[in-house]
């Protein structure tokens, strides 16, 4: 029983968490309600028609004369309970219709307002909640879950009420008229909540299983067609194919159990119902025969009966669908329960609108407790340089980067602009002083110019072909059928990795930002393109901070100022000729003498 209460009770909880987005709609609900009630009203007159025929007209009884003869004539009665009937029908046709409508239209915009509020969180939280959670699975969520929770939500609510309330209605009317067979027929009830209440528990679980298998195929699917190049060029095209049976195969029998608990709650009702049938007809017939019960009664209470498999019927789909929507529920609440944990402060200031340094003061930080990546990272970086990033591969300058932003918060220590923590800042402000080029770079499957535009809507053509010269990426664009108008393929797939990272530094150069950080911006270049690069990289400096992340050590020589990473710290600083004097580590990682030689 605990058990059963507990189940109530988490269907109640999901019911009360999401009400902000029922209650947008509480004037569509309150007609849709409405409409439910005059459907229930109508559907509890539908059967009185046919016992007014009967009683009046004909199979007459006793009870109805009035000095030996009928009150009214059988023909008009007749008549009256056909046109009586022909009403009910249409107008219950007519609720039924604009029923459905208002309820289609107030699940639609539940499902906006939901994906909505899921997909606003997502972009809020940090990066470690995207780390540990495969983008398949949060894409299955927002497009796969959300419309089974709308179904419980609301089209599920609107027919469990309108079914309990038809019920309720035929309960009282059939006490009214013949408790004994009432007693008759209810007497199953409680063998049907039991098996409702237990069958419904069942099929969550089932679900539950089902959508985290679909979630993890979705996320399988996504990797492997983004790197079915890498497939292709490995030749273990077979062989994804074979996992991707296997995790189709385990998805598949997920939704199959799941489907054979929803069949055999329907068997066991229709079975419990079709007994309850027969023992009305039974008794109440045998009642009649013995003149107890009038053959209208009679056939109201069998009507209602007939009527009963409809609503039960609907109660036991939709428990399934509560059941359905309660575990998706669930796993929605996963995504908007998560904190975000980067966040404005009350009251924060403004980011300065030019900052003059950005300074890393001891920080350390790592992606798992314990396992740092920067450690007591300490560096300053001044408006009017070009400073370059210098390290091995996993050194920390990604890690860097992403803190200045604040993707993540230091663990100890604390990121500067002008003075100030960064946590004291108003994020929205700090994030629009940066331009960010990333090694990872993402484009959209829309034209370059559109791609070019998410940095500045208002950007003009002029500004748009500048941006494209400063980064070098004038000469592959103009080549293209269309230019500047060109559509790309889904995530800038058609051209080379140099040329997307050129695409999306020409995009952060147009957000002609106060502090630029650019990660590889000279690979794939020739001379002349880095020499270009390089002068946009200094007049950016002109008037702001400029930090460029390199990997390659034959540009180090460009920068004002070299940051040297080593191990997550920044173990020295100084121009590139004067860390090849001075720091034996540098000249490791630039292959030129080992350590223990070094003076």
């Amino acid at each position: 029983m605990n058990r059963w209460v507990s189940k109530r009770l988490e269907s109640l909880r999901m019911w009360r968490r999401f009400w902000p987005q029922l209650a947008e709609h509480k004037g569509e609900l309150g007609i849709v309600g409405g409409l439910s009630l005059l459907g229930t009203a109508l559907d509890l007159l539908r059967p009185w028609t046919i016992a007014w025929i009967f009683d009046y007209a004909l199979a007459p009884t006793d009870e109805v004369m009035v000095d030996g003869e009928l009150p009214f004539d059988p023909v008009f009665v007749l008549w009256t309970g056909a046109a009586a009937a022909l009403l009910i029908q249409i107008g219950r046709a007519v609720t039924e219709y604009f029923g459905t409508i208002r309820t289609a239209a107030v699940g639609h915009m539940v499902t906006r307002s939901l994906r909505y509020r899921i997909f606003a969180h997502l972009t809020d939280l940090p990066l470690g909640f995207h780390a540990k959670n495969k983008s398949g699975d949060l894409l299955v969520r927002l497009m796969g879950d959300v419309p089974m929770l709308r179904t419980m939500l609301v089209d599920s609510t609107v027919q469990v009420i309108t079914r309990v309330l038809l019920i309720a209605g035929m309960i009282g009317v059939m006490l009214a008229n013949d408790v004994l067979l009432t007693v008759v027929v209810f007497s199953v009830a409680p063998i049907l909540l039991f098996v409702v209440k237990l069958l419904s528990h069942r099929i969550k679980v089932a679900v539950q299983k089902q959508r985290k298998k679909e979630g993890a195929l979705a996320d399988f699917l996504h990797e492997a067609v983004a790197g079915v190049s890498v497939i292709q060029a490995m030749g273990r095209g077979p062989e994804t194919v074979r996992r991707f049976a296997r995790g189709n195969r385990r998805s598949a029998r997920a939704g199959l159990k799941a489907t054979r608990l929803t069949a055999s709650m329907a068997l066991t009702v229709e079975s419990l119902l079709g007994l309850v049938f027969v023992a009305t007809l039974a008794y109440g017939s045998v009642r009649a025969l013995h003149g107890d019960l009038t053959v209208g009664t009679l056939t109201v209470f069998l009507s209602y009966v007939r009527n009963l498999l409809k609503p039960i019927r609907a109660a036991a789909k939709h428990s399934d669908k509560i059941a359905r929507g309660t575990a998706c529920g669930e796993r929605i609440l996963e995504i908007l329960d998560s904190e975000i944990s980067i966040a404005s402060a009350p009251g924060a200031p403004k980011a300065p609108e030019r900052p003059e340094s950005l300074e890393y003061d001891h920080v350390t930080y790592g992606y798992v407790k314990g396992e740092p990546v920067l450690r007591d990272f300490h560096a300053a970086f001044r408006r009017g340089e070009v400073v370059g990033v210098f390290g091995k591969s996993g050194a920390g300058k990604s890690t860097m980067a992403s803190l200045a932003v604040r993707l993540a918060d230091p663990q100890e220590g604390a990121v500067r602009l002008d003075g100030r923590d960064l946590r004291d800042l108003d994020l929205e402000s700090l994030r629009d002083r940066f331009g960010m080029c990333l090694q990872e770079t993402t484009l959209f499957g829309e034209s370059i110019r559109e791609n070019l535009l998410l940095a500045d809507p208002e950007a003009d053509e002029e500004r748009l072909h500048a941006a494209l010269r400063a980064a070098a990426a004038d000469v592959f664009v103009d080549t293209l059928p269309d230019g500047i108008d060109t559509v790309l393929d889904t995530a800038g797939g058609g051209l080379s990795g140099g040329q997307r990272r050129r695409l999306s530094l020409a995009r952060t150069l147009l957000r002609r930002s106060p502090v630029l950080v650019v990660d590889e911006p000279f690979s794939g270049l020739d001379r002349a393109a880095v020499l270009r690069v390089r002068d946009s990289l200094v007049e950016g400096a002109g008037d702001g901070i400029v930090i460029v992340i390199c990997h390659e050590p034959e540009h180090l020589e460009v920068f004002d100022r070299v940051v040297f990473v080593h191990e997550g710290r920044a173990l020295d600083q100084g121009t590139h000729d004067e860390l090849v004097q001075r720091c034996a580590e540098y000249r490791e990682v630039l292959g030129r003498v080992p350590a223990g030689k070094a003076s």
